[in-house]
């Protein structure tokens, strides 16, 4: 799913300097191709009906002194998948994302990752099929798409399916634009 594009932030920077509206093209461009896929992946998120029943229980008691596992709400897991156009702190390999769409949702990224890692792993439930249990259902709801670390249920499913479409259009926008930038048939200088 990440396309590793070197100098975006420079180029941004840049332009900015120079002619505000070539970056506000650009992020129109990307925008307009990353917007559906944020709503399809919203629209992988399952019904709190078709869930397994405890989990969309709210399950937090006053006596508790830990974070319980997070219940599923179906409009608070939708609701949790955005899309953003700024940036990311570096990690810890150096690379930061700008233009991309995450779930800040706590089940809704337990519902996108579910069983990727380490498929059927008991977890601290106090049922030893609980993570079995709860893969399968997820499994039967909608399966993983993508390859590796990069496989999810709703975003990654949205991009799997889109079959590198945006991809193109964002390098396609990145592209056109930097070649205007380039081209020196600006009014401005840098």
């Amino acid at each position: 799913m990440p396309v590793n594009v070197t100098g975006v932030k420079q180029l941004i920077a840049a332009m900015d300097a120079v002619d505000k509206n070539l970056n506000k093209q650009m992020q129109a461009e990307i925008k307009a191709v990353m917007i559906p896929i944020r709503d399809k992946a919203k629209s992988y998120m399952p019904a709190n009906d078709d869930v397994l029943s405890g989990w969309n229980k709210i399950n937090v008691t006053a006596e508790q002194n830990y974070r319980a596992f997070p219940f599923y709400n179906q409009d608070i897991a939708r609701n949790g998948i955005y899309y953003s156009k700024g940036s990311t702190k570096a990690n810890k390999s150096g690379f930061s994302m700008i233009n991309f769409i995450a779930n800040r949702s706590a089940s809704g990224a337990i519902f996108e990752t579910a069983g990727r890692k380490q498929a059927g792993k008991q977890g601290e439930s106090l049922n030893p099929n609980a993570g079995i249990n709860f893969n399968q259902s997820a499994e039967n709801l909608s399966q993983l798409k993508g390859s590796g670390m990069e496989r999810g249920r709703a975003i990654y499913r949205a991009w799997y399916e889109d079959q590198g479409k945006v991809y193109g259009a964002v390098l396609e926008a990145i592209t056109k634009t930097a070649n205007a930038f380039n081209s020196g048939k600006l009014n401005k200088a840098a």
